[in-house]
């Protein structure tokens, strides 16, 4: 079994990346998207190993995907295949801000058909990591239930379970629904990674510090609050219940697109807590992969590989942050 595992919809990304608008356009380069695809490529091409947990159509899309998965070292073992419903994809628009918009078609897909049972033939020796996020669970009661009991399973097994929101309100039948329900699984985690304005929605408080107390007081054991594009911060608690705060900066960069940004920090994370990183190099390479991230159009494309995220670190200057 690979060290880390998460549990999501992988997609098929059509990229309308020229003047014309999607409409117009004759011709769209195919990439691969989703929040925890991203994560998954990106704890991969840091040198880890990783399987996807999900739900394919068995059609075109579904193929492709499994072939850049198996092509980029990930494992598919978990992965089922249905003939009920077509696998997702969407379509990235690039605006002239540089902006990108997102058009999903992925209602009623085979990933958000997928039931609890998914759970029962998964092999959990030697995993070390269960990554989820609040995207798979909004897609269905199902997929809900799903993310629950993986996560069960994954502590059953001794396994580091770590969140991050990504808050999706669309796909909730109202924000109070979106944080409790997003709440309660923060609970059952380990290690939870918002974004300020996220924790401060999903909480109902302002300053980070008091955020982090928030999850804290349920039994988290690490928040990691993403800080934009100044930098992160991690609280946990000592022996004796005392908050530890760690706060550290970003990197100097030229930004193309945002879109997958807190999913290189999440994979950076990630792989740190695998190598037991202390908190401060934990952060700063979690930065330096969202950093490195919002360079690049494409959703994962442009993560990554270990040496090149070690030369970033030590090339490129920093910002300033505190709380």
């Amino acid at each position: 079994m690979p060290e880390v595992m998460t549990i999501g919809e992988p997609m098929v990304n059509l990229i309308a990346d020229s003047d014309q608008t999607y409409m117009e356009a004759r011709t769209l380069p195919t990439q691969m998207a989703g929040a925890e695809f991203n994560v998954a490529i990106g704890v991969r091409r840091q040198g880890h190993t990783v399987s996807y947990v999900t739900t394919l159509g068995s059609d075109w899309q579904g193929d492709m995907i499994v072939d850049y998965m198996t092509n980029a070292g990930i494992d598919t073992a978990n992965i089922s295949r249905s003939s009920e419903a077509a696998t997702g994809s969407q379509l990235k628009v690039v605006l002239p801000d540089g902006d990108p918009k997102v058009i999903y078609f992925r209602k009623g897909s085979a990933a958000s058909r997928t039931t609890p049972d998914i759970v029962d033939d998964i092999d959990f020796g030697g995993l070390r990591i269960l990554h989820v996020s609040g995207v798979f669970a909004a897609l269905a009661d199902n997929t809900y239930a799903t993310i629950e009991r993986l996560i069960d399973a994954a502590h059953d097994h001794g396994a580091t379970v770590t969140f991050d929101p990504n808050p999706r309100p669309t796909l909730w039948s109202s924000e109070e629904e979106m944080i409790r329900a997003t709440n309660a699984l923060a609970a059952k985690c380990d290690v939870f990674m918002p974004g300020l304005s996220e924790g401060q929605m999903f909480s109902g408080r302002e300053d980070a510090r008091d955020v982090a107390d928030f999850y804290l007081d349920m039994g988290v054991r690490q928040v990691i609050i993403k800080l934009g594009a100044n930098g992160s911060a991690l609280f946990s608690r000592n022996d004796d219940g005392e908050r530890v705060e760690t706060v550290v900066p970003s990197f100097v960069v030229d930004v193309v697109d945002t879109v997958g940004a807190g999913d290189g920090f999440a994979s950076g994370a990630i792989t740190a807590l695998l190598e037991d990183l202390p908190a401060d190099r934990l952060l700063e390479r979690a930065n330096a992969v969202g950093a490195i991230q919002v360079t690049s159009v494409s959703d994962s494309e442009g993560l990554p590989s270990r040496e090149q995220l070690d030369s970033f670190i030590a090339n490129t200057p920093r910002k300033e942050v505190s709380l």
